[in-house]
Order: C-alpha cells, then structure tokens, then sequence
C-alpha cells in the first residue's frame, strides 16, 4: 500500500497571511519603502547558507559535485561501489574455487616422478614412474601404476600395475565416502546464503539513508516555511502596531518567534548535511558531492496476511534456511561418527606385469586386513559431540521458528501501526492548520496576543514534522518487513548472481 504525502501543509495559512499582510499595508504606505531593504539584510545570511553545504570546506570548493538520485539509482550505485560488498565478492570467489577444489576428491589425479637410491657397496639406482588413481564414493580407491628402472638395473623393463583397495566396515558406503563432499556443497550453499544478507543488508542501508536524506529536506522546506510565515506575521504586527491597533509590546514576541524559527532552520540545515554525507558512506563516493533526491512517485505494494508472511519466511530467511543446512551437516557428522565405531576391515587387491620381452607373467594379489582397536575411546568422543551436535541444530531450529514467528508479527504490527500513524497525524495537521487560521484572525480582531498564535505554530510544525516522519516510518516498515521475510532483493529485483559478476 502506497500513501502519498499531504502536499498543501501551509499554503492555506500563507495565502491567509499575504492577504492579511496587503490589508495591514493599506492603513499605513509610509514604512513600505523600509521594507524591502530590510527584509534583504535579514534574508542575506539565508541565502547564503545553502552555498556553504556545497563550499564550505575552502578549497573542497572546487570539487564539489552536484548528483540527482532516484532511490533505485541509489541503491545501484551502493550495489556497485560499497567497499564492504566489493570485499564479499572476491570472498564468493574464493569459495567457489574451494568447492571445486573439494569436487576434484572424486576426479581422477596423476602424478609422475622419478627415484634415486644409493645404498653402501651396491649400485645407485634411478627410477621412472607414473600413476593415476581415483576415489570412488564407497569409500574405495582404484590405483594404476607404471615404473621403469633408468639405471642400476640389470633388467630394464617396467612394471604396470593396477590396485585396489575398499573399507568393508569402517569407512564403507556411499553416505560416508561422499560426506566431505556432501559438507562442503552445504557449505557453498551457507556461504551463498550469507552473500545474499550482506547484498540485503548494503539495499536497505541505501534506502535507510536516501529516505533519511529526503526526510530532512522536507523537514527543512517546513521550517522554511513557518519562518516564511513568522516574518509575514513579524511584518503585519508591525504594521498593526504603526496603525495603533496593537500593543507595542506584542513586537518583542514576535521577533523572538522569528528568532527561535531561524535558530530552528539552523539545526535542520546541519541534519540535512549530516543525512547528505551518511547516505555519501554508503554509496562510497566522492565526499564532496551534494545528493539531491530525486522526486519518485509511490509505488503501491499489498502487504502479507499472516500466514503468507511466515510461509514467505520460511522461503526466503537465509538464516532459516541456513539452520535447515547446519542440521544437514550435522546429520551428516553423526552418520559418520556412528560408522568410526566400527573396525577396520578392508579388502586390497592388485595385479601387475612386466612391459619387458623378458616373458614376465601377471601376477595376482588380494588380502584381508582387520584392525581392532583396544582403549581408544576417541571414536566414542566423536559420536557423542555429533549427538550433541544434531541436538544442538534441531533445538536451534526450533528456537528459530518461534524467533522468526514473534519478528513476522512484530513485522506486520509495525506496518498496521504505521498507517494509524499516518491516518492520525493528517488529522492533527489539518486541525494545526485550522487552529493557526482561526488564532491569526483572533489577533486581528485583538482577541488574541501573539504569544498564542506563536504557540500554536509551533504546534502547525509539529505536526507537519509529526506528518512526515509518520510517512517515513510506514515505508522503514515495510523494508524492515521484507528484511525479516528474507524478500528485500526480491522486492527491488536484484538477483545474487547480477551482485556477484
């Protein structure tokens, strides 16, 4: 759900106040050629107050930048130039390449070499050789070898042979002799989920900033105009005074409002320039440069029930789906731990022959080997952390469920919350405006002071303030709500893959 902001705050009371003002200026013609000149000297500091966001710094000047901004482009150009996600990338990159490393377990792998052996009152000797072997995923390895005496040896023929080795209790099966592999494949799929929460987490301090930056803007455009219509008022009592339908005294209060409101514009002119260099930090680029948000118009969006949003996170949380995954591995950890307690039986064969023409037959070769350790109580410490592991995720697991269930309503509360906000803080601005309207014309007709009506505008600017942080909350809302739901990339369409490049 979209709301657009009020966009007639203050003019009713302005044009009240010119009319009021032409009016006063009637009785008395005498002062209007003081005016202008006066007003110029009060308005010069003003003026030049904007420039020194951009020139302030001496000879930063020269390299001050001026830069438009949608919120998307914001957020593309945090996407493209945020150090913190710049070094997320060359770590994804490093991750990728140790899965592959990891996948070559189950690749098949060659090594050549050579051999020199000398040994006391005997000939040295220097060897060739070649082998490639390969794991397979029961836990077995498959072996071939080739070697060819270069030196030392009458005979100089080579030797090819092929073996074999495979467990036949500890370390058999396919869940035990692929469970590094599977481990580091569920890795990869953590190590993704945690790119994506730093890519989520770079978006929505973008947005954060933008909008903290379009909100101080507007909050400034508001004490613009209340000093705009203080000095109006400052000017028309002035004029009353002159014509003698009021009190002199009543000067004094309405200087010192215009006082406060400039000292008030003061504030909110630093708020701008500090919301300007917060958004500068996370889009990392040139300290120097003016953002001027770009006006967007508002995007309507349905908002989950309940039940939709806690399906939703359950799809999309990547620190839920990163629990499911920890689970995984620990499931895997214990069906290995489980299978250490057994002995060590394994079955090896091989078969080699001579490449000679010297008549060398085959020969054959297969064994059994069965070690039974005694008072080794490692293995059975192994399976009680990996039984303390399971329990551990699962308890985890469950905790998070009941975690992310209490922040989806908490979630949802705080967007309903925020469109009471908005509903209630239009109606106090409306009844702002209209009280500062009836208070100026009770002045006029000198059933008022001045004291009042300034009391009353400050309760106008309160409520326009009170108005746009309403507006502001409700849209953090939402983006803290797709945070929460896991769907902030896709909600701005943005892919991992399209981060990553």
């Amino acid at each position: 759900m979209a709301i657009e902001r009020s966009q007639s705050c203050s003019d009713p009371i302005a044009e009240y106040g010119k009319g009021q003002l032409g009016a006063a200026r009637g009785m008395t013609r005498a002062r209007t050629k003081y005016v202008g000149p006066i007003t110029l000297l009060v308005l010069a500091p003003l003026l030049l107050v904007p420039w020194s966001l951009a020139f302030g710094q001496g000879q930063d000047a020269v390299s001050a930048l001026g830069l438009e901004l949608t919120l998307d482009e914001a957020i593309g150009f945090a996407l493209k130039n945020n150090r913190g996600l710049i070094d997320a990338r060359l770590q994804r990159t490093i991750q990728t390449f140790s899965l592959d490393v990891a996948e070559d377990q189950f690749r098949p792998n060659v090594r050549i070499g050579s051999s020199a052996h000398v040994q006391r009152e005997q000939d040295s000797t220097t060897d060739l050789f070649a082998e490639t072997g390969l794991r397979i995923p029961t836990g077995g390895q498959v072996a071939l070898r080739w070697s060819k005496p270069l030196s030392g040896h009458d005979e100089t023929s080579g030797i090819v042979s092929l073996e074999f080795s495979q467990p036949l209790l500890k370390g058999f099966g396919v869940g035990v002799g692929t469970a590094s592999l599977r481990v580091s494949r569920l890795g990869e799929e953590i190590n993704m989920l945690a790119f994506r929460e730093v890519i989520a987490d770079v978006v929505v301090s973008a947005i954060r900033a933008w909008r903290g930056l379009v909100r101080a803007q507007r909050q400034l455009e508001i004490g613009e105009a209340s000093l705009t219509r203080a000095r109006q008022q400052l000017e028309i009592n002035r004029t009353l005074v002159e014509a003698g339908q009021m009190a002199a005294r009543e000067i004094l209060q309405s200087e010192a409002g215009v006082a406060e409101r400039e000292l008030a514009l003061v504030e909110t002119r630093n708020a701008v320039i500090a919301a300007n260099f917060a958004l500068i930090d996370i889009l990392d680029i040139e300290s120097a440069t003016v953002i001027r948000p770009a006006k967007t118009a508002p995007v309507s969006r349905p908002v989950p029930s309940l039940s939709e949003a806690i399906e939703a996170a359950k799809e999309h949380s990547p620190a839920y789906a990163r629990a499911l995954l920890h689970e995984e591995i620990a499931e895997i950890d214990l069906e290995v731990a489980e299978n250490d307690q057994l002995w060590d039986l394994s079955l090896n064969a091989d078969v080699s022959r001579g490449t000679g023409g010297g008549g060398q037959g085959i020969d054959y070769s297969a064994g059994l080997r069965l070690t039974i350790p005694l008072w080794d109580r490692v293995p059975e410490l192994g399976l009680m952390s990996a039984r303390a592991g399971v329990s551990r995720a699962e308890s985890g697991l469950e905790e998070l469920r009941q975690s992310m269930g209490i922040a989806v309503r908490q979630a949802l509360h705080d967007v309903e919350v925020g469109l009471k906000r908005i509903e209630l803080a239009r109606r106090a601005l409306a009844l702002a405006e209209e009280n500062v309207l009836i208070e100026r014309s009770k002045l006029q007709q000198g059933l008022s002071s001045t004291f009042q009506l300034g009391d009353f505008e400050e309760d106008l600017v309160a409520a326009q303030n009170a108005e746009v942080g309403a507006l502001f909350s409700y849209d953090n809302a939402l983006t803290a709500l797709d945070q929460t739901l896991g769907t902030t990339l896709e909600t701005w369409n943005i892919t991992v893959e399209q981060v990553g490049q």
